[in-house]
């Protein structure tokens, strides 16, 4: 295959490309020079082809190939088609090696300038060559008779593909997954930098051209983190915006770690302080990126997280440790060898300064990086110690972040006020007065008005409202001077408003759960809902429509359920009433019929294997049990197994077979997800007598429920009743804008720092 061969040829010269620019850096031979030039923009070609051959093969509907018939479908529109590209694992590594290529194409021109173009590239185009040997290990190209050579005749072209999951069916989709990729591989810059440095033995002057690379990194990133959170809560139903999920995580991290290095940077160009500390935290920028891909992709979160791969394969999971392994000692080896020789500056700074306080900043982001990195891989950690995999409370991450968060408000406002090696000490406390002033006054007002009852949070809280108001005060001055100079003062701005709103969207939110009859007004949180009906959208879709009333003007919102074929369940998505001073939130969680019905009330039988029942207007038989090919033990000697049923479900629209998973403790199932059979029915396993010998099932318990039910009166009207979740989400907005503004200062000091390498070159 086309794709497959221009692979191996970008990675063939990628290798010659690295090599040559290695050569070069030993022995100085200009040839060198230009043919890893060459070979680089060749590798660029070759990984540009083979996008554009994936996309052409999911835009032509070849599912003869297993990724485009994982993830596309004839049904999808162009957007979303488009969008399959990276909806997969294989897809998804695409990207970030497409972006990794575009960015060493201005890198490469970018070093040749400012200087460090041989060594820079030379790792980057290593960097480059790792991911494509990913990408001959897990390839986009591979044919569906080669995934399943025994279920799957060769030259098999099914007339559609899987299609894309209905949770990523969003217009999220289309722009999100970009910008993350994007900031991924920007972190790998710095990290260039950084070995580059210790390979010329140049432990100053690298920060400058490293510096707007970092800041761009951090900004993508963090503007990649933001969407994902605004997609989160635009569509999971959830009422939230992040999560903790090892994902989530996976981001956070190493965006945490490129603003510490930011500011360490900044110490060290203003008067060479943190030389060794700028070489760490540099390669821990891409270095977080790697152990986090090997957390959400390896398999071993599988079990505790809903965004992780499962089962990507041995190959895949070795190869990922190996990655690390070989970036860790690019980057420690030179490191421990030159450490004596990087200079350490005599430099003294008082506690009063300026230098100070951006030192307990990173190291407060820092920490924060490592705890929060300690509970994502608590289910690694467990397994390793004790045999099986725990994850930690949700509770844990702000149990352990909220003290660092008050930490870095409180910094982010004193950092400001101070001055560079030492400042005086009368105009410091004269400076901090006022803003600390009005914290406590608007903190305390807070106390007694807002009823805000928690210690933590209110130091929190005060915190952040002290960096707000410093940040202001600075900003003022700044912009009075030199507009460009408020990058720092902007994002701090940005980070206090964004900490504020945190604390008012989480906890002061008001949720209710509410049965809506149709056509009955409810009083809920302040305001009148009805419900009116639903209708059907986009095929399988149902909007539900609600009136919101208050202070007589009415809103409709349109919260969305349905059936999901593919998931083989039922998906709810909210509906958000933007306010100005708050968000009213509501997700669907179920329909009830009107009257005496009840076809809502759940139906059981007991089948035997081979047996038939009757449920739900169904009939049912139990066709067998499937186990996981490495359990070898007795069902009834295992503490808690995973289990699938197979369950042949009739109904007059015809028949099929449903996989409906659970678990079992050796006594009664613990646990299990309901199948949909259609629209309107779930089965679910409740129940499970072992054979003899406790090496299989004599019988199951079956559950049946009825979903998205609907009864229609003498007048043809449906009658309904639709339960859902309403929450006030007060002052979410500050988030959001918070954000944006954090982003904007950091675009502001993107540009500050580019102009000053070019002037300074």
């Amino acid at each position: 295959m086309v794709g497959s061969v221009l692979v191996k040829l970008a990675f063939m010269t990628a290798l010659f490309s690295a090599a040559a620019y290695l050569e070069f850096h030993r022995k100085g031979h200009l040839p060198l020079l230009k043919l890893g030039r060459v070979f680089y923009h060749t590798t660029v070609v070759g990984i540009l082809l083979t996008a554009f051959t994936l996309l052409y093969l999911i835009l032509t509907h070849q599912f003869q190939y297993t990724y485009v018939w994982s993830y596309s479908s004839r049904e999808l529109s162009l957007p979303l088609l488009i969008s399959t590209f990276y909806a997969g694992q294989e897809g998804s590594f695409m990207l970030w090696t497409l972006f990794t290529a575009i960015i060493g194409v201005f890198l490469l021109r970018y070093s040749s300038q400012k200087g460090g173009e041989p060594q820079v590239m030379s790792v980057y185009a290593l960097i480059t060559l790792v991911l494509l040997l990913m990408l001959v290990i897990k390839s986009p190209f591979t044919y569906i008779w080669e995934t399943w050579p025994h279920d799957v005749d060769p030259g098999t072209l099914p007339a559609d593909g899987r299609g894309l999951n209905p949770l990523l069916q969003n217009y999220w989709m289309v722009i999100h997954p970009q910008v993350l990729f994007s900031g991924f591989a920007a972190m790998a810059v710095p990290y260039a930098y950084a070995v580059a440095a210790l390979m010329r033995r140049d432990y100053t002057s690298w920060i400058r051209p490293a510096a707007p690379w970092l800041v761009f990194g951090a900004f993508v990133l963090g503007l990649g983190i933001i969407l994902g959170g605004f997609w989160a809560y635009e569509t999971l139903g959830w009422g939230g915006y992040w999560g903790w999920d090892p994902v989530e995580n996976s981001s956070l991290v190493p965006w945490l770690v490129s603003v510490a290095t930011i500011h360490t940077m900044l110490s060290q160009r203003k008067n060479g302080t943190f030389i060794k500390t700028n070489l760490v935290l540099s390669m821990l920028c891409f270095m977080t990126v790697l152990y986090s891909t090997f957390l959400t992709r390896s398999g071993v979160l599988g079990d505790t997280s809903v965004h992780s791969f499962v089962d990507p394969g041995m190959l895949v999971y070795w190869f990922l440790v190996g990655t690390i392994l070989l970036f860790v000692g690019i980057g420690a080896w030179p490191l421990v060898r030159r450490w004596r020789e990087i200079p350490r500056p005599h430099l003294q700074y008082d506690y009063f300064s300026r230098e100070f306080a951006l030192f307990l900043g990173s190291a407060a982001l820092v920490a924060a990086a490592v705890l929060i990195t300690a509970g994502t891989s608590s289910p690694l950690i467990t397994d390793v110690l004790y045999g099986s995999k725990s994850a930690v409370d949700i509770s844990y991450y702000p149990t352990t972040t909220i003290p660092l968060g008050i930490a870095i408000g409180l910094l982010a406002g004193v950092g400001q006020l101070l001055w560079w090696h030492r400042s005086d000490r009368s105009s410091f406390w004269k400076s901090l007065l006022s803003p600390a002033l009005l914290a406590l006054a608007a903190t305390v007002g807070l106390f007694l008005v807002a009823g805000l009852e928690e210690l933590r949070i209110g130091l929190f809280v005060c915190g952040a409202l002290f960096a707000l108001f410093s940040n202001l005060s600075v900003a003022y001055r700044i912009f009075k001077g030199n507009p460009k100079y408020a990058g720092g003062a902007i994002a701090h701005i940005g980070v206090a408003i964004m900490f504020i709103g945190f604390v008012a969207s989480t906890e002061y939110d008001r949720e209710q759960t509410l049965s809506l009859r149709q056509g009955v007004p409810v009083e809920a949180l302040g305001f009148t809902l009805t419900y009116n009906g639903h209708r059907p959208i986009d095929g399988e879709k149902f909007a539900f429509q609600v009136t919101v009333e208050k202070e007589g003007r009415v809103r409709t919102v349109a919260p969305v359920m349905y059936y999901s074929s593919y998931n083989d369940g039922l998906m709810r998505n909210p509906d958000i009433l933007n306010l100005v001073t708050s968000d009213f939130y509501i997700a669907p969680l179920a329909l009830e019929p009107a009257g005496d019905s009840t076809a809502d009330q759940p139906e059981e039988s007991a089948l035997k294997l081979g047996g038939t029942a009757r449920l739900k207007e169904l009939d049912v038989a139990f066709l067998g049990l499937d186990r996981p090919l490495v359990q070898t033990a007795s069902l009834s000697e295992r503490s808690v197994v995973s289990l699938v049923a197979r369950i042949m479900a009739r109904d007059p629209a015809g028949q099929k077979v449903l996989r409906i998973p659970f678990r079992f403790d050796g006594h009664a199932v613990v646990g299990g997800d309901p199948v949909s059979v259609s629209e309107r029915v779930e089965i679910a396993v409740v129940g499970l007598s072992l054979s003899q010998d406790g090496m299989g099932a004599d019988s199951l318990i079956l559950r049946a429920n009825s979903v998205l039910p609907t009864v229609e009166a003498d007048d043809g009207r449906v009658k309904e009743t639709l339960i859902v979740e309403a929450s006030i989400k007060p002052w979410i907005n500050l988030v959001w804008s918070g954000v944006i503004v954090l982003l904007v200062g950091f675009l502001v000091t993107v540009i500050r720092r580019a102009q000053e390498v070019t002037r300074e070159c």
